[in-house]
């Protein structure tokens, strides 16, 4: 009765070969390293996706401006940007408390490379008017990411764009 329990015990307490266990760790981590991919960001479509929404929110805060007939302003350098708006005195205050329109850091690598304000060239972190006005400034702001870069051009009517340099 001994021999027959140790030779059952011993069949049903086979474990993996260690063949078997690399071929499982070779799957997973190749299943791994496919996950890791497709979960990071690629530079050209986070580059794309923050210039798009760089226009998005200039296009809405230009039609603000014009609908509320108050002048907004926008200016941003390296890794961020803000909009602005004309306090009772007549000067310039960060607007921090609006849904769309608050202070915004752009992700790491993503960074303003220059602006152009009616075709001469300004400093990043110089004010770009949003005018109540029909006309306003046409401008370009170049966003760059690595070697990577994307321009959000103004067309001074109120539409904004992103365009390839």
């Amino acid at each position: 009765m001994g021999s027959v329990s140790n030779r059952l015990f011993s069949s049903s307490q086979r474990g993996f070969t260690l063949l078997e266990m690399m071929v499982v760790l070779v799957l997973a981590s190749i299943m791994l390293s496919f996950a890791a991919v497709q979960l990071m960001p690629d530079e050209q479509a986070q580059l794309h996706d923050e210039a798009e929404r760089l226009a998005f929110l200039m296009e809405q805060a230009g039609a603000s401006a014009r609908a509320g007939g108050q002048a907004l302003a926008w200016s941003g350098s390296g890794g961020e940007f803000r909009f602005w708006n004309r306090n009772k005195q007549g000067g310039w205050q960060r607007v921090e408390q609006d849904a769309l329109l608050h202070p915004r850091t752009l992700p790491d690598g993503v960074r303003i490379a220059a602006m152009e304000i009616d075709g001469r060239a300004d400093k990043p972190g110089e004010m770009l008017l949003l005018s109540p006005e029909t006309a306003a400034q046409m401008f370009r702001i170049r966003l760059v990411s690595g070697e990577r870069q994307l321009t959000i051009a103004g067309d001074g009517m109120g539409a904004v764009s992103v365009v390839k340099p």
